[in-house]
Parts: structure tokens; sequence; C-alpha cells
């Protein structure tokens, strides 16, 4: 069973709510759930990364969270990425230094349908790409963000909504077949590299680590891994974009843990 999160706190994911109702065929099945087949749509009322073990009630295989993205320098984007910490605070939900398991193939199947929609809806000037691991929930269940959103202060226009929910429906009901998986170390918060090679069917990426978080250690880069659902064996380095000295400890890891690893 995939389970789609509605956070009733998140105007956004509401609207995503809405419309997968009202286009998609959603009937109300018990307090707070509707279904689509086998697919569940789940209300909250709680702020979707402070959700902590969210959905684990239901057991599922997957699970996709509707939600806004926030942007202070205004950039309008459809954007999805895996949940965890990699430090040692957890301001916005989650738990520190820990990340939430999640799917390569998911984010891989969830950032094409958002490019496909940003073609088919003529979604001009909005980006679209992976963001880099980051803010709560804790689950035990794989979990993804799908997201729409740009300046703090303003809502996305509707077609960014449409985007973001083919993209649920899409994630939820597809058997999400997807290039090698592999863990991406390095560059910016909105995984340039990683999207590009994802984008170019080269690679599928579970966990992202970027610059701003290194350095990590062992217990991390294994999280990273483990906790990816198809168990990568291959990092990518975004080379130019780590710190020499993270590079040097990060293939250390790497070389002693057996895992291949790759630059670009």
């Amino acid at each position: 069973m995939r389970v789609i999160i509605a956070s009733k706190a998140d105007p956004v994911s509401m609207r995503v709510a809405d419309l997968l109702i009202q286009s998609y065929g959603f009937s109300e099945s018990g307090p707070g759930l509707y279904r689509r087949g086998d697919v569940l749509l789940k209300f909250i009322s709680e702020k979707h990364i402070f959700a902590e073990g969210l959905a684990e009630d239901l057991n599922p295989e997957l699970v996709i969270v509707a939600s806004s993205h926030r942007s202070e320098a205004g950039i309008t984007a459809l954007l999805t990425h895996p949940v965890g910490n990699w430090g040692s605070e957890a301001l916005m939900g989650g738990s520190p230094k820990t990340l939430s398991p999640t799917s390569a193939a998911a984010l891989y199947t969830s950032l094409h349908a958002l490019a496909k929609q940003q073609i088919a809806l003529g979604l001009e000037g909005w980006k679209v790409g992976l963001e880099v691991t980051h803010h709560g929930p804790a689950t035990k269940a794989p979990t993804i963000f799908v997201e729409a959103g740009g300046p703090p202060d303003k809502l996305p226009e509707e077609k960014a909504i449409e985007a973001v929910a083919a993209a649920c429906i899409e994630v939820a009901e597809s058997r999400l077949n997807a290039p090698l998986a592999a863990i991406g170390f390095g560059g910016g918060h909105y995984a340039p590299s990683f999207t590009r090679l994802a984008l170019a069917n080269e690679y599928s990426f579970g966990h992202m680590c970027p610059k701003y978080a290194m350095p990590i250690d062992r217990d991390m880069v294994l999280q990273a891994f483990e906790k990816t659902i198809e168990k990568p064996r291959l990092a990518v380095l975004d080379w130019k974009g780590l710190r020499g000295k993270d590079r040097s400890e990060i293939i250390s890891i790497l070389e002693d843990l057996e895992i291949e690893w790759v630059k670009t």
C-alpha cells in the first residue's frame, strides 16, 4: 500500500488533496482517509515535517507527502526530496543525525513526472529538480516529499498544484522502474549535478548530502546507504561541490565500506 499525505497545516498540501479528490476519483473510506484503488490519501492535522512516525499505523510501503516549498530568493520550483537530518540539530522536525528511509526509484519517478508536467502544463520559468535530504519527520516508512512553491508570501498557481497532484499519483501507482541507484555527496541544496544525472537517466538517487552539511561521519554514510530501500552500492561525488578535506574523508569511508564511487 502507498499513502499520499495531506497536511491541514499546509495550504498547498490541502489544495493538492482537494484536486486528488475532485479530479482523480478518491472516495472517503474512513475518518481522514480517502482511497483510489490500492492508494490511500490520508489527512493529518499537524505540519508534515513534525509528524513523527508518519502513516506508520497503515504499514505503507511508501509515503508520498504533498507539500509547499518556500524560496527566500523567490524562485518558483517543482521539487522532490528524501527526508532526514545530517547534523546534530533537528529544528525542522525529525531527529538529530537521523535519516528516514527513502526510495531512489520513487524520487526518480517523481522527478520525471514533475518534469513531464512542467512541459505539459506550460509552467514556463519553473525550476524542476531534486533537493538534498533535509528536515523531518522521522519515520520508519520510506518517505518522499513532492513540492511546489516559490516566494514565502505567495501560493503557487493552480497549474503547479496540478503538477504535484499528477506526480503524486504517478509515484503512487507506477511500478517504479529506475536506473542504477546511488547516494549523492556534495553540491548545493538543489542538487544540480544529481538532478542532471537523474533526468539524463544515468542514475536514480536516494539520500543526498550537500556540501553545507559536511563533514559527516561513518554512521551517517552508512545510514544513507542502508536507509535507501534499493540498498545501493554506489556513491556519486559532486567533485567540485566538495571541499578537499571532506572529499578525502568521504572517499576513505566509502573505500573502507567497499562501496564503489564515481565523480561528476
